[in-house]
């Protein structure tokens, strides 16, 4: 076997390891493994040696890749535009890494091969007008609005799509796999060009896509408040896809039923209803952080969907905190200066939360390990009363306890006789005991 095959070998063996949960994850099926997911990316790798397929997977499974069409359609073009980098000579600049696993995600990696690129004879921001002109002309192309501050395009062709998405990273302008087809099946593309600066976006109702030119997610909302024609060109589409994008007045029913199927739809409203609100983070917790000043019922309803939302609330009352704690008690890592009873909550919840908790008493400490015996592994210096406990509960959690007693041996070995391998010097009673009780095993 060739060192390269080797080389991959190991690294779809440390991909599976390290990011195998998250590929599954991300890629949206269950019924999906690790192994045919590394196995599908390594497909769209065009290298020989299927060199990219690391970065590609491991990219991918950390979220830097956005979508799974984003791997053929830009970030395999831009590793290979990279890889043609690191062959020239007296590059300048220098690339600021050479080894392509140092660059975290894709739009780090299209930031570097992007400073490279010749300079076209005309520049992408300026289009030529008799070529845009062809596009409408042969109907190719809509000009769907055009005025002295925006111009908005629909293409209808591939081509179209590439002409007018120049100089952005849209899969639907991408030279190779381009998506522009998938999209327009769904609905029309419209692409928002604002004149003086020739910056670029393109909203996509059907997918609730509305991106800049680096292909990263915008709020429309917000751009139309600088641009306020935005809001008169696109309210009758927002309208009819009961949408609260770009919608200047959706009643309560729209809203309602936006933020039912997302909750994060709430960003798009302003000034929600208390019943919005909720109704918002029943469904994603995480939509609070949108909204100012939300009442307790919102708070509560909003850690109970998801306890990690914790950390948005600002000043939470002692009934969020003990809310969110018995929803999941590692969520007390988020709460500044706990009570007592609060961090009682959250190690009855999980032993494990008391990582979180700073100098824990000793009656925290004792729930801790009563609840999960290796929970001993994060409390300093924990007392022969505290040791037993943890042995007690779990015996093997005395490999995490320092020259441990007879009395904490003698525990350990009752609870699980196979704790006596780490113990470095059992005592002879202790050896006794883990005989009588389990013998040879």
């Amino acid at each position: 076997m060739r060192f390269y095959e080797l080389l991959l070998e190991y690294n779809e063996e440390r991909l599976i390891h390290d990011f195998g949960d998250k590929l599954v994850k991300r890629y949206g099926d269950v019924r999906a493994t690790p192994e045919a997911i590394i196995k599908a990316i390594a497909e769209l790798d065009p290298t020989p040696n299927k060199e990219l397929t690391f970065w590609l997977a491991m990219n991918y499974a950390n979220e830097r890749i956005a979508r799974w069409e984003d791997i053929a359609s830009r970030a395999v073009p831009a590793l290979l535009k990279f890889k043609a980098l690191l062959r020239k000579p007296n590059l300048t600049p220098p690339l600021p890494v050479r080894d392509m696993n140092q660059i975290k995600g894709l739009s780090a990696l299209e930031d570097i091969t992007e400073q490279y690129e010749e300079k076209e004879a005309v520049s992408n921001r300026v289009q030529s007008s008799a070529e845009e002109q062809k596009f409408y002309d042969t109907k190719q192309a809509i000009l769907f609005h055009n005025d002295n501050q925006v111009k908005v395009v629909i293409p209808k062709t591939v081509a179209a799509s590439k002409f007018f998405g120049k100089g952005t990273r849209w899969c639907t302008a991408a030279e190779n796999n381009n998506r522009f087809a998938e999209y327009n099946d769904e609905g029309p593309l419209y692409i928002v060009i604002l004149k003086g600066t020739n910056a670029k976006y393109q909203f996509h109702w059907e997918s609730n896509q509305f991106m800049d030119a680096r292909d990263e997610g915008i709020n429309p909302n917000k751009l139309a408040r600088k641009y306020p024609i935005l809001w008169k060109i696109f309210n009758p589409i927002a309208v009819k896809n009961q949408s609260l994008i770009l919608n200047q007045n959706p009643s309560e029913a729209i809203q309602l039923a936006a933020v039912q199927q997302d909750g994060l739809a709430i960003q798009y409203l302003k000034n929600p209803s208390e019943a919005i609100q909720l109704q918002a983070v029943q469904q994603n917790g995480w939509s609070i952080r949108y909204l100012k000043n939300p009442s307790e019922a919102v708070q509560l309803a909003a850690v109970q969907q998801n306890r990690s939302v914790i950390q948005y609330i600002k000043n939470p009352s002692e009934a969020i905190q003990l809310a969110a704690v018995q929803q999941n008690g590692r969520a007390i890592q988020f709460i500044k200066n706990p009570s007592e009873a609060i961090q009682l909550a959250a190690v009855q919840k999980s032993g494990y939360a008391i990582q979180y908790i700073k100098n824990p008493s000793e009656a925290i400490q004792l729930r801790a390990v009563q609840n999960n015996g290796e929970a001993i592994y994060y409390i300093k210096n924990p007392s022969e009363a505290i040791q037993l406990a943890a042995v007690k509960k779990y015996g093997n959690a005395i490999q995490f306890i320092k020259n441990p007693s007879e009395a904490v041996q003698l525990a350990a070995v009752q609870q699980n006789g196979w704790a006596i391998q780490y113990i470095k010097h059992p005592t002879k009673k202790v050896k006794a005991l883990q005989k009588k009780l389990w013998g040879n095993k």
